[in-house]
């Protein structure tokens, strides 16, 4: 035998984390991008150049979300909705703003 001390068995702990709750963040960033470009289209002269980006992003942000969505119980759907319509709003404004510069531009030249 031998004269170490006996050692008291090693018990282990197990943590178990709580799942994370699922999210569809890229809804909301459909959402936001689409009132950033929304935003920006209303702007004279500079919108219709920056406005493209983000509602470009907000459309694209916005299908994927959407399709998120519908597999997670429609988990923020309207967030990615809202935010496909307001990334195509842009369109009808830069075409109104092209309309309005256009009738400018030929009522300032007779």
């Amino acid at each position: 035998m031998s004269d170490s001390p006996v050692q008291p068995p090693v018990q282990q702990v197990y943590v178990q984390y709580a799942p994370r709750p699922s999210t569809n963040g890229l809804a909301l960033a459909a959402l936001i991008l689409g009132i950033v470009g929304a935003a920006l289209s209303l702007i004279p002269l500079l919108g219709p150049f920056l406005c493209w980006l983000p509602a470009l992003l907000a459309i694209i942000f916005g299908f994927v979300g959407l399709s998120t969505a519908n597999r997670m119980n429609g988990l923020r759907k309207i967030e990615a909705i809202w935010g496909i319509i307001l990334g195509f709003a842009p369109i009808p404004i830069t075409i109104m703003w092209f309309i309005v510069g256009a009738i400018g531009a030929a009522l300032s030249s007779s």
